[in-house]
């Protein structure tokens, strides 16, 4: 028995290893890191000419958009001495028609299997092609296209079984037999937030049997919109996105047919014919299944690569579910008023910047004359939406407050990295409740008139005033300090600190590690470029990596890498010592580059240095040189 055993664990170690390789290889594949050298990731022979590698290159490049992002696993395997044919399969998803079967020919050299280039071959191996030996493999060839087909079709025949059994475990028939109308749309709206595919697809009809006509529709877009994440496209969108702000109606209709209504308020806005947030429509249809279950029917272009049709409630037609849209709010968002008018003001600002707009609903009166809380829903929504827009980095910067009786308000100024120079002042208001303070984005005319004196001279006041108002934390440097040069630890977490408040788009925090020299465009300079730092660590995923400290005599640098796709960026950071401790000198912009375009601009900075001092450009001309020396 214990022979039987060990026999049959080594047959299954012979079977799994050119199956691990060929997954490796479809992975790498995928993931284009590929090494197609001879000798690298392939079993490519060294004959091969350069334009056979250059189309079997395009080749693997067509296939990558193929494998998609799907888990792989291997299929059948067939053997024979040191050839192999491995069938791996892409089963991710509930899709048939997004199941694939890849097949991949292998050779064995010396101890280790290598993938062939080709898919489906032999070809380019260098593989001697003997009589026995072509036979061998024309076999595994032949092998590899007739099971393809058989392979690819049993998975697809099993995928409709592997659903249902996928969806019963998320959703019991028997539990959506005993839904009612409302219940079933409840359900569905919380498995499109959580974005949990088995159960929108059971209440899609996918317990159904038979399925609905347009099932394959059904399946592909909603399979779709779920791995989509966070780009999910409309009309998902308004029932998936976590910042999207929904009440639903009552259910109409009889025991057979049923309607719901959700009314959503998406920040971003609708696509025309403004850009602005309004109140969207979303109508759901319920019909009631031959087993007893309701199933949800949503419109047509759910499921469907048309354009999305306007789905703005009419003022008039609606007029009841937009006259409820407040009330419903507040019961999902109870409103909870401040004690003070600074507290709901600190309050209002942490709401600003967490993941979506529920939090501000608590700081609304909700409960005032409907139109107004309407009005007030979507300009709360605005404001959040204008620091959280996924094109741009935004930050709100405090300037002047002014109290008057129940009313208080606030100057602001948001900050755009994509602009940084340029004001936008937004003025908060807020008023006193019997209950408490509330922010009113909608105030009561009277409120505007008691602060119209202030608001109008703030307006005046802090085109001027607001830049030095953002620098106050930010060292200026009156001479070149000629102490020593910060240590290279002080410089390296110094480095890290603010490239850490670059991430998370806090002006404040970022300017109070910089310093500034006392010269008439060091402010317009350094918000400049802490707006390129925050915009580029915005678009890039990847975080910088420290790679070097340098020392000087009087100033050290910090160098970063940071890489995107096939472009490397590598800048220097200029630090120096100030009574405060060390800064990064921000407004010298040094990067390390074969560019001639960059040096031109490399030499600039150093120049508008020595124009301040002679001793410093020099100090830090020597640590850039030895930085473009550690780069090439």
């Amino acid at each position: 028995m214990v022979v039987l055993w060990a026999l049959a664990v080594s047959a299954l170690g012979a079977l799994s290893e050119p199956g691990v390789t060929a997954v490796d290889f479809l992975e790498k594949v995928r993931a284009k890191s590929l090494n197609l050298d001879p000798g690298g990731d392939t079993a490519l022979a060294p004959q091969t000419t350069g334009p056979k590698r250059l189309e079997i290159a395009r080749r693997l490049e067509r296939m990558a958009r193929d494998l998609g992002r799907e888990p792989l696993e291997v299929g059948p395997v067939k053997l024979d001495d040191d050839l192999a044919a491995v069938l791996v399969r892409k089963v991710g998803g509930f899709n048939p028609a997004d199941m694939q079967v890849f097949p991949v020919a292998l050779v064995k050299r010396g101890t280790r299997w290598a993938a062939s280039p080709v898919p489906a071959s032999f070809e380019n191996t260098g593989v001697r092609h003997t009589t026995s030996l072509r036979n061998r493999l024309t076999i595994l060839e032949n092998w590899m296209l007739r099971e393809q087909s058989l392979e690819l079709e049993n998975l697809r025949d099993q995928s409709a079984e592997r659903l249902r059994q996928t969806i019963h475990e998320s959703l019991l028939p028997t539990t959506v037999r005993g839904f009612t109308a409302q219940q079933a749309a409840d359900r569905f709206l919380a498995a499109c937030r959580q974005r949990n595919l088995p159960e929108m697809l059971g209440l899609l009809g996918g317990l159904s049997a038979p399925l609905p006509d347009d099932w394959p529709l059904r399946l592909r877009f909603a399979e779709r919109a779920v791995n989509a994440a966070r780009a999910v496209n409309r009309p998902w969108r308004l029932l998936m996105a976590d910042e999207v702000l929904r009440t639903r109606a009552r259910p109409e209709g009889d025991g057979e047919n049923a309607r719901v209504s959700i009314a959503c308020l998406d920040p971003a806005g609708c696509p025309s014919p403004t850009t602005q947030p309004r109140i969207e429509l979303v109508a759901l249809e319920l019909i009631k299944a031959p087993d007893g279950g309701w199933r949800i029917d949503p419109p047509d272009d759910f499921f469907s690569d048309g354009e999305t049709p306007d789905r703005v409630a009419d003022e008039h037609l609606d007029a009841e579910l937009l006259k409820q849209f407040p009330r419903q709010l507040a019961e999902l968002y109870p409103p909870a008023p401040r004690a003070t008018a600074d507290q709901a003001r600190h309050d209002l600002f942490a709401a600003l910047q967490t993941e979506n707009p529920a939090a501000l609903m608590r700081l609304i009166r909700l409960d005032a004359n409907p139109m107004v809380a309407r009005q007030s829903c979507l300009r709360a929504a605005s404001v959040w939406w204008s620091l959280r827009e996924p094109l741009g980095v935004h930050s709100v910067l405090p300037l002047a407050t002014m109290a008057h009786g129940d009313v208080s308000a606030h100057a602001c100024q948001f900050f755009s990295a994509q602009h940084p120079e340029r004001l936008d002042l937004r003025i908060f208001y807020f008023e006193k409740s019997p209950n408490g303070w509330c922010w009113a984005p909608e105030p009561c005319p009277e409120a505007k008139a008691s602060c119209l004196t202030w608001s109008n001279n703030e307006s005046l006041r802090w085109p001027k005033k607001w830049i030095e108002t953002a620098l106050t934390d930010s060292v200026i440097l009156d001479h070149f300090p000629l102490s020593e040069a910060p240590a290279d630890e002080a410089s390296r977490q110094l480095v890290a600190s603010w490239l850490q408040a670059i991430e998370a788009g806090d002006l404040v925090a970022a300017l109070r590690f910089t310093a500034r020299l006392s010269t008439p465009d060091s402010n317009a300079t350094l918000l400049q470029n802490l707006g390129y730092e925050m915009t580029g660590a915005h678009l890039n995923p990847q975080s910088p990596t420290i790679t070097h400290v340098f020392r000087g005599s009087h100033c050290a640098a910090v160098a970063t890498r940071t890489e995107v796709a096939n472009d490397r960026r590598c800048p220097l950071y200029p630090v120096v010592a100030t009574p405060a401790g060390p800064r990064i000198l921000l407004e010298i912009d040094l990067l390390a580059s074969p560019n001639r375009s960059r040096d031109f601009l490399n030499k600039a900075a150093l120049a508008r240095l020595r124009a301040f001092s002679e001793l410093a450009a020099d100090d830090l001309a020597t640590l850039m040189t030895q930085h473009q020396a550690q780069t090439e």
